[in-house]
């Protein structure tokens, strides 16, 4: 997954070779229901869980714009996640820019790009332990069918806001 350069996210997926009518079934149904670019749908960004941690961080104060946030609820004292790792907020996807270190009551400043689109409210709840870009389909999806009924398919997707 990789920024535009415009605030938002963009994607192309290629999924190994699919075996049989059975197993690319559940694919064919998603591909339908998205109904191209009218639906969208979550695209986890990690394929396991970032952190182990049971905290349950928010969003410390309303009005809050920019490229960071005051937060609280993180473990303290420490550093729980590092830069590079991922947020999402408000159904936006958010790279961290520095690394997450609370201070001894669990509050901590997060810095990530790109800029928070819309302001959250005070105590919205903040996903880091599998982050997810909420994306949609750029073009309707397609697949091929070679024989073997081995089917191939790829994806662009475009963060949805």
């Amino acid at each position: 997954m990789l920024a535009s350069g415009r605030g938002w996210w963009e994607c192309s997926l290629t999924l190994p070779p699919i075996v049989g009518e059975t197993a690319v079934n559940s694919w064919r149904a998603f591909m339908a229901s998205a109904r191209g670019a009218a639906n969208d749908f979550r695209i986890p960004v990690n394929e396991i869980a970032q952190s182990s941690s049971t905290a349950t961080p928010l969003v410390n104060g309303s009005g809050q714009v920019g490229r960071s946030l005051n937060t609280d609820g993180w473990p303290i004292s420490t550093t729980v996640l590092k830069a590079g790792q991922f947020l999402t907020i408000n159904n936006q996807l958010l790279q961290l820019t520095a690394d997450v270190v609370s201070n001894g009551t669990g509050q901590a400043v997060i810095s990530f790009e790109p800029s928070i689109r819309t302001s959250p409210s005070d105590n919205t709840a903040i996903e880091y332990k599998n982050p997810y870009a909420l994306m949609y389909f750029v073009e309707d999806p397609g697949y091929s069918v070679e024989p073997g009924l081995v089917y191939s398919m790829s994806f662009s997707l475009r963060e949805s806001f």
